[in-house]
């Protein structure tokens, strides 16, 4: 199957993130350095680096009532003394052909869409590499671990491109010490393209 897909991206950096709970993530909790994701049409998932049982990396999936995966995971972020503000992603998957648009540092030709919001770009240069050895979440995840050798919460969600519905909305941090996200489309040589968004976030202990 080929990867036909276009994402529309919107920016906002007025964000104020709403009080609330994922899992035991208490939103309310000070310090103010909570970032969340909101995702539909998520296939599959894995983690690395943190447990999702504790209280400042959770995870809640459900399925609605029209069959959709939706994914919820709050990340609270250690930036120490220093102040960013929020920006908020919303991605849209529309099911249309698209030509390459890579703007990650990689230029892999497998690497058929890639949108960073990583700073680091010797961080966003391993995570693609790991998202090029495998179209399975758990190997992705734990491969960033391994080569990245940090100790942050890392969420590998493999996108549904066909979906019409599938949506991903995220706060995120510009900070190159405490966070970094990117969304990208493999096409291997052999078997079926995929599409993760991959995100790796510095939590409090």
């Amino acid at each position: 199957m080929v990867l036909n897909y276009i994402v529309f991206i919107i920016f906002s950096t007025s964000l104020v993130l709403t009080n609330g709970n994922i899992g035991k993530c208490d939103l309310a909790i000070a310090p103010s350095t909570w970032l969340t994701t909101n995702a539909t049409g998520i296939l599959e998932y894995s983690t690395a680096g943190h447990p999702t049982n504790g209280n400042n990396y959770c995870i809640r999936q459900t399925e609605t009532t029209n069959f959709l995966h939706e994914l919820q995971v709050a990340y609270h972020i250690d930036l120490g003394n220093e102040t960013y503000s929020k920006t908020l992603m919303k991605s849209v998957v529309r099911s249309i052909s698209l030509d390459s648009q890579n703007g990650c540092v990689n230029n892999d030709t497998k690497v058929v869409y890639c949108f960073p919001l990583c700073l680091n770009v010797t961080l966003q240069n391993q995570v693609i590499e790991s998202a090029l050895k495998s179209n399975q979440p758990a190997f992705v995840a734990q491969d960033i671990q391994k080569t990245t050798k940090l100790n942050w919460a890392i969420t590998v969600m493999q996108v549904d491109y066909n979906d019409p519905n599938t949506h991903i909305n995220a706060s995120v941090f510009l900070n190159p010490s405490a966070w970094c996200s990117v969304y990208v489309g493999i096409r291997p040589k052999l078997g079926f393209d995929y599409l993760y968004e991959i995100q790796l976030g510095k939590i409090l202990d």
